[in-house]
């Protein structure tokens, strides 16, 4: 069994790179993934937004390795910025990830996160479906 990510006839296809429903069988554990900053494995946080991106998508991957899965056990992924991104590092980053099957995604610019320094914060959401 699969997660299984489509975007319905009944709407206008989505803006971006997105899906616009997951639909999650029966029986698979829910994994709440907290919200990941961009600092690295060693718990440095780079200058720019772009590189806080690419650490916080590394960091799920990290997550998601420690239960035996991959990025396309996630089913919701939530992107919070506090500064505007380049749009071109961006898309190349969240293409990376995701591997051209996105999950049902929100991205957002916030004011600021919980520390001025973190200009990004992710929050997934995955699912380790029954064999």
């Amino acid at each position: 069994m699969t997660i299984e990510k489509k975007n319905p006839d009944t709407l206008a296809p989505p803006i971006g790179r997105y899906k616009h429903l997951a639909v999650i069988p029966a029986g698979s554990d829910i994994l709440c993934l907290a919200g990941q900053v961009g600092v690295d494995r060693e718990g440095r946080l780079p200058a720019s937004v772009e590189e806080q991106l690419e650490n916080a998508l590394k960091n799920i991957e990290r997550v998601l390795a420690s239960e035996g899965l991959d990025a396309s056990a996630v089913f919701k992924i939530n992107i919070w910025l506090a500064t505007e991104i380049d749009m071109d590092r961006y898309v190349a980053a969240w293409r990376a990830f995701h591997d051209d099957e996105p999950p049902a995604t929100t991205f957002a610019y916030v004011a600021r996160l919980i520390q001025p320094q973190y200009l990004c914060e992710i929050e997934a959401w995955a699912a380790r479906t029954p064999p």
